[in-house]
């Protein structure tokens, strides 16, 4: 079995939220060099807010577009690019992505038309709303579960397996290593956001976020994995040994 069939290479885009996103050039120029296999967007990658219940209690205050306005967004800015980097691209539900199922169900003209899976293209595998994506025994994704003090450690202490994962928009790990066998160990890694630290509906409230991502080698053969988390500053990062800016 050759090397590239016994590594994978997992790229994980969380919370993008467009259109509160940070500028994502950096991003796919360190997808461009280091040639992931498999691309994991996170959930919530656009903010989906034609469909924000704030909005309908405001009377559209704070108006959002339309749901294929939103859709077309989320294909300019991160699917087409995504898909010209990587043929494997999964997409974990969010909770965003929650609200166009809610707002399908109180309009009946929205079902069959408003759904991720009815929008986005064939080939990008959508995995529902806290379930996880499982990469082998000892890892899997998962768009996120808290958003408690310590997500981190209550994630790992519920799922009993390393997780990777967004939804808090800041970047937390803990790990749990087994008392009976210290060989056995469990991580949960939480890895940002890739959206705006202080978008208008924050009112510069203060918050635990910050920008980055996360990069992943799997050893298919041994089902070992080692992750690093990334982390953007005013637009630029240093990964795999690069300033990306």
């Amino acid at each position: 079995m050759s090397k590239t069939q016994t590594i994978q290479k997992i790229l994980y885009l969380p919370d993008i939220h467009v259109p509160f996103n940070i500028p994502l050039d950096p991003v796919w120029e360190f997808a461009e060099d280091w040639k992931p296999t498999k691309i994991i967007i996170g959930g919530d990658a656009h903010d989906f807010t034609s469909v924000c219940h704030w909005i309908a209690d405001q009377s559209r205050v704070l108006d959002g577009g339309t749901v294929a306005q939103n859709f077309e967004e989320l294909r300019i800015e991160v699917i087409q690019p995504v898909m010209k980097l990587c043929k494997s691209v999964i997409y974990l539900e969010g909770n965003h992505c929650r609200w166009l199922r809610l707002a399908a169900l109180a309009n009946p003209n929205g079902r069959g038309y408003w759904e991720l899976e009815k929008n986005l293209p064939r080939g990008i595998t959508i995995i529902p709303e806290n379930i996880a994506y499982h990469i082998n025994k000892n890892l899997c994704y998962m768009h996120g579960l808290y958003t408690s003090k310590y997500h981190a450690a209550q994630t790992v202490h519920a799922c009993h397996k390393s997780v990777i994962y967004g939804h808090t928009h800041d970047a937390q790990s803990y790990t749990d290593i087994s008392p009976v066998d210290v060989k056995v160990s469990h991580k949960a890694q939480s890895a940002g956001c890739l959206c705006n630290l202080n978008p208008h509906y924050m009112r510069n409230k203060p918050s635990r976020w910050v920008n980055g991502f996360n990069y992943c080698v799997v050893d298919n053969k041994t089902e070992h994995f080692w992750d690093t988390q990334v982390y953007i500053v005013d637009g630029e990062f240093w990964a795999n040994g690069r300033r990306y800016k």
